[in-house]
């Protein structure tokens, strides 16, 4: 009989996190229990692919020491008088060998004994990581209990929502940051990056857009600005401004009016395409830089011989419908660009395949002709994986708001990469529908495609709802509703790049699930994100809504959002 209470002992203290170093005659009904298993931390912790994870921003200017409290509940106590603690910390430091002047890592640990808190030093600008584990003594039954804790510095904007918004009659760049279950949300991004600052380079902004890369090494945040320039901000690095501008400096003005991204980085099959609202298109592929197309072409049609209202990008060509003279026209995406930022600022690249006219045939399509309908949206209905066998789809509207799909599809003609002008053969044949339940109303700019989903979806704001539609049978779903009094202005997705959910790796975790939302009432905004799950459908335990700062100030009208993540992007990324 002893036997088995022996085992009955051993088995019941082994499901439990602590470890007995004494032989006692316990009675259970009067032991102090601590409860390890539901241990929280201030600041609050969230649970992250390596366990529990706290996230302090790295401090920019000077040192910081942070205190993280640990919460814990007794059964018979209700403070810590009867604990001892013990904090096992490790992290690993880069120094500079004197010897070889060459750099080498180690291992740094310490032990602190402070009841309930440990306080950790984080040097400024310097990336640092804790492992932490927490020992907990129970004086009043000798038991020992561990618990384990990852503390690191964030990067001030780290994987943070960032949006345009007009307040007071100047236009800021805003940011909201969700970490944990916590949201930070700041008015003017910039001046918290940058606290001395008394200028304002956002006043004149429109259009953001982003672009992240390992290589060259990227994290930039894509500000088109109402004079016809714009300029990179290096997003975790206090918003400098790269060397680098977004369009060459020789090159005419314009206004951006769509920010095209089709692709995968993780392959450097990635291709943009710049619209502005003057007809003109720009080109360029994995840095954040666009060049004038066929601008060294021998023969091309040239700015100005068109007027571009939406385009997309296959795996060979650029593909567009040109307004002006009722056609579409293409060009190889097979132009070379520097794979280091450096290169860009030194030598500007230049466009040498040429713009052609697709000479795309439409009388077979009869009534269904594009000719005379409006061009609103491109883009190709397909997975990383497909991207070669991706076919252009353009959405088109008549002047009675009826909608239109049509598909194209590469012929022999469209092989000889900028054949000559003169050759009479379509580069694609044409097949087109009506859409008859198609009705996205006015905010046209809105409608985007997203290559996460299995289902061939696209996604517009109408009024104060975010409206699935289903291509195929013409079903649609609300997604998301705004709050009453307000009306959606723009969705993005996390990323469009397309490495996906796919057969392939991905260093993109799930962020083209999410969606980002902006939207007004009267002269203030809010922003807003939504989780959908592969099946498009909404996933319910993720959506966050902003509508003032930290402060309690309200946020102005919403012009644009765009998320900014670093490149690896996992659960632990947060």
């Amino acid at each position: 009989m002893k036997n088995i209470m022996y085992v009955a002992m051993s088995a019941l203290l082994l499901t439990s996190c602590y470890e007995d170093k004494g032989n006692y005659d316990y009675r259970f009904d009067s032991m102090n229990e601590v409860d390890i298993s539901n241990v929280s931390y201030q600041p609050e912790a969230y649970d992250g692919l390596s366990g529990k994870v706290i996230e302090v921003q790295m401090p920019l200017a000077e040192d910081k020491v942070q205190r993280v409290e640990a919460k814990l509940s007794q059964t018979l106590a209700d403070n810590y008088d009867n604990l001892d603690f013990a904090w096992y910390t490790a992290y690993t430091a880069t120094k500079r060998d004197p010897m070889t002047g060459r750099e080498v890592t180690e291992t740094v640990r310490d032990t602190l004994r402070t009841n309930g808190y440990v306080d950790l030093n984080f040097p400024a600008n310097t990336d640092r990581n804790y492992s932490v584990i927490m020992e907990v003594k129970d004086r009043t039954t000798d038991l020992d209990y561990y618990a384990k804790l990852n503390v690191k510095t964030r990067l001030l904007f780290k994987n943070s929502l960032f949006f345009l918004h007009q307040q007071g009659g100047e236009t800021l760049l805003g940011n909201v940051e969700k970490i944990g279950s916590k949201l930070e949300s700041r008015s003017n991004a910039y001046k918290t990056a940058r606290p001395t600052a008394t200028d304002n380079p956002f006043a004149d902004a429109i259009k953001l857009g982003y672009m992240s890369c390992y290589s060259p090494e990227v994290n930039g945040l894509m500000v088109f600005r109402s004079n016809g320039r714009g300029n990179t901000y290096n997003v975790f690095k206090g918003m400098q401004t790269y060397d680098v501008p977004l369009v060459p400096t020789a090159s005419s003005s314009f206004v951006a009016s769509r920010v095209l991204t089709v692709g995968n980085i993780e392959t450097f099959n990635e291709f943009k395409c710049l619209l502005s609202r003057d007809g003109q298109f720009y080109i360029g592929k994995w840095a954040p830089f666009y060049t004038v197309p066929g601008e060294w072409a021998e023969e091309s049609l040239q700015p100005g011989d068109y007027r571009v209202t939406a385009a997309t990008v296959t795996s060979e060509y650029f593909v567009l419908w040109d307004a002006k003279n009722n056609r579409f026209i293409y060009q190889s995406n097979s132009d070379w660009f520097p794979f280091q930022l450096e290169e860009y600022a030194q030598n500007t690249p230049h466009s040498t395949q040429a713009v052609n006219d697709a000479k795309v045939d439409f009388s077979s399509l009869g009534t269904l002709s594009p000719v005379g309908k409006t061009a609103v949206y491109g883009f190709i209905a397909s997975h990383s994986e497909f991207f070669n066998d991706a076919k252009p789809q353009f959405i088109f509207k008549d002047a009675e708001d009826n909608f239109y799909l049509y598909e194209l599809t590469p012929t022999a003609g469209s092989k000889s990469r900028g054949s000559d002008e003169g050759t009479s053969e379509s580069a694609f044949s044409i097949t087109g529908k009506k859409l008859t339940d198609f009705h996205p109303g006015s905010n046209l700019a809105s409608i985007t495609y997203n290559p996460w989903f299995s289902t061939n979806y696209i996604f517009y704001a109408k009024d104060d709802n975010v409206i699935r539609h289903n291509l195929s049978n013409g079903d649609e779903q609300v997604v998301y509703t705004a709050p009453e009094g307000y009306t959606v202005s723009v969705i993005k997705f996390r990323t469009e790049n397309a490495a996906s959910n796919s057969s392939m790796s991905s260093n993109f975790g799930d962020l083209g699930l999410y969606l980002s939302i902006g939207m007004n009432k009267d002269s203030n905004g809010a922003v807003a994100e939504i989780k959908l799950t592969p099946s498009a459908d909404v996933d319910d335990s993720y959506g966050i809504f902003c509508d003032k700062d930290a402060e309690g100030k309200a946020f102005g009208r919403i012009i644009d959002v765009q998320f900014a993540h670093v490149y690896s992007f996992s659960k632990d990324s947060n």
